[in-house]
Parts: C-alpha cells; structure tokens; sequence
C-alpha cells in the first residue's frame, strides 16, 4: 500500500483498484490474521504526501508498516539516484507529526528492515534502505521466480536453473549442489549508484520471490 490517494496509486501502479487494497487489508483483519505488514514503496517529489496519512492508518490498525526506498527494478526503467526518498528522510517526517521514534529490537541481524516504535502507542514502523544504508553484508536471502530461477539477490544478473533440473529427474542432492552454487556466487554487495553497477533485465514484478 503506497499510498491513499487514488491519483497516485494509478500513477505508481499504472491501473485503478486502491479500493479493492484497503478492502483486502480489511478482509485480512477480519478472519483474524494477527501480523499484518504493509509495505509502501518511497519515491522523492511523489509519495512525501503519503507519508503521514500512511502512518496515521496502519496506528489506528495496529499494523506494522514499512517504506522501502525506490531501487532501480521499475519495469520502465526510470530510476534515478533523485528519485530515492531515503529512510531517514521519511522517518523525519514521522517524528515530526508523532514525537520521536524508539529503535526496536532486531531480533535477526538478516532482516532488511530497521524497526522502531512509536513512544505512545505499542506498534510499529520500518524502513528498508538498500539504497541509502546497503544491508548486502547481512542478508542471507535467496530469491525464486515463478519459473523456477534461483537468483542469489535481487540485482543479480545470473540465474540457476531450478525448475530444468527438477523436470529432467534431478536429485535431491543436486538441487542442493545447485543452490550452493547459487550461495557461492553472490556478491559482496549490489553496488547500486556506483560506476560497477549493472541493472537486471528484470523489473521487481518479474523476478517477484
């Protein structure tokens, strides 16, 4: 959920149906799912609005929210370094209309986000930064598309072949050979904005995971 203003869900999602999220949020709460994430995407000079009403709707839901800065994984390929509305800017933002945020504990040094909690309410807010605050020494995250690719981080520009070997009979053994090749192959680091950084083919709705 980006944001709750139709206009602008049309324009970061390129169809209507902002309705048809906040119902499925609704549905979710009412057949008791007792964690809900939403997770917003941030882009500089279009979402700052939607920072406030976002917090003030997952409060009033106790629902855990997280912004996620823009990576250069959109399908039309617009990305820019300016574009990126970072974690510590829109935390800013948060505090100045909530009083200051607490840090949470981080029960996983893996987790991409970085939690806080509001100081006079039990819930809580995150901030994914890979672009700002790279996190790539920590992750241990893996990816499967739905064609049954393997891809060691999102920015990958390699892919093992899952679904091949398991069609053709492939064992147990070599599946598993097959991800430590994957493990093995990943890099330090995605390298975002610097001269050494290579684009996936990939938008983020293809490689999905």
């Amino acid at each position: 959920l980006d944001t709750l203003s139709e206009e602008t869900f049309q324009h970061i999602s390129r169809r209507t149906g902002l309705q048809q999220v906040i119902d499925g949020i609704g549905t979710a709460m009412d057949v008791g799912f007792d964690k809900i994430r939403l997770n917003a995407i941030a882009i500089k000079d279009l979402t700052e609005p939607d920072v406030i009403p976002l917090a003030k709707f997952s409060r009033e839901r106790n629902l855990e929210l997280r912004f996620i800065e823009f990576m250069p994984l959109d399908a039309e390929d617009r990305w820019e370094t300016e574009n990126v509305l970072t974690g510590a800017e829109i935390r800013s933002i948060i505090e100045s209309e909530f009083g200051t945020l607490s840090p949470a504990a981080r029960t996983d040094a893996s987790q991409p986000s970085v939690d806080y909690r509001y100081e006079d309410k039990n819930c809580f807010v995150g901030f994914i930064n890979p672009v700002s605050e790279p996190f790539c020494g920590d992750c241990n995250r893996l990816r499967l598309t739905c064609e049954g690719q393997v891809r060691s981080c999102l920015f990958s520009t390699e892919e093992w072949d899952a679904r091949e070997l398991l069609r053709n009979g492939g064992s147990d053994s070599e599946i598993g050979d097959l991800i430590r090749d994957c493990v093995a192959n990943k890099k330090r680091g995605h390298l975002i904005d610097s001269d050494g950084f290579q684009k996936p083919e990939r938008a983020m709705y293809q490689i999905g995971g």
